[in-house]
């Protein structure tokens, strides 16, 4: 089995919404577990890789790429073949952060409620008038993930990746900007790394397998 790792910086606040609101204190609340930790559930992540793998085809060369974004992300009735598509986990913080809270949370030195309103905020957001005013009534409270942190997504796949699957990949998550809630607005901005396990090391991938990639696209040009 290959596995591979997914490293995601945000680069401003981000919003994970989990589509609830919280009576008197937020209009929309982030998705966390049962420790805090804010996190986007992994159908949410594939789902925002898969448009911008979509886009990103479309720039290469639709006809010559479209089996790629099958073959890796598979398709509706996909039936016995989804075992050669990719596995995501939840877009999780990193593990070392997460283990000392865990263990602080175990040994009762802090709250779980501490851990999420130390990793996040509190946004207020209105819409405006086509004059520039306030638009009444539309004052909403919106939790963001403070920028700067640092989460990971697991991949894994039972049978090995192409050169080809990993150039679309990794020029795929290097074109992912944007992730979340509000993306229009600002909110969600990352960068975004491929890494392969390597006797037993995860190392970074993605520059090799973009200039890989251009290489092949100018000599086919």
């Amino acid at each position: 089995m290959n596995r591979y790792k997914i490293e995601i910086e945000l680069l401003t606040e981000a919003i994970f919404g989990s589509g609830h609101s919280v009576p008197g204190s937020v209009d929309l609340e982030i998705v966390y577990d049962e420790y805090g930790f804010p996190f986007m559930k992994a159908k949410t992540f594939k789902g925002n890789l898969r448009e911008i793998m979509k886009k990103t085809i479309h720039l290469l060369g639709y006809k010559e790429y479209k089996h790629v974004l099958k073959s890796l992300l598979g398709e509706k009735n996909n039936g016995v073949n989804t075992w050669k598509n990719l596995r995501f986990s939840d877009c999780r913080l990193t593990e070392n952060i997460r283990n000392i809270l865990k263990y602080a949370v175990k040994a009762e030195e802090i709250e779980p409620s501490e851990i999420k309103e130390a990793l996040t905020e509190i946004r207020s957001f209105t819409s405006i008038e086509d004059d520039g005013s306030y638009k009444k009534g539309t004052l909403r409270h919106f939790r963001v993930i403070k920028k700067g942190l640092m989460f990971v997504v697991d991949m894994e796949c039972e049978r090995e990746l192409s050169d080809e699957e990993l150039a679309v990949l990794a020029v795929s998550l290097r074109s992912l900007r944007h992730i979340g809630t509000m993306r229009t607005r600002g909110k969600g901005e990352v960068n975004c790394s491929l890494l392969l396990l390597d006797k037993g090391v995860y190392r970074d991938i993605t520059d090799y397998y973009i200039d890989k990639l251009m290489e092949g696209v100018k000599s086919n040009a």
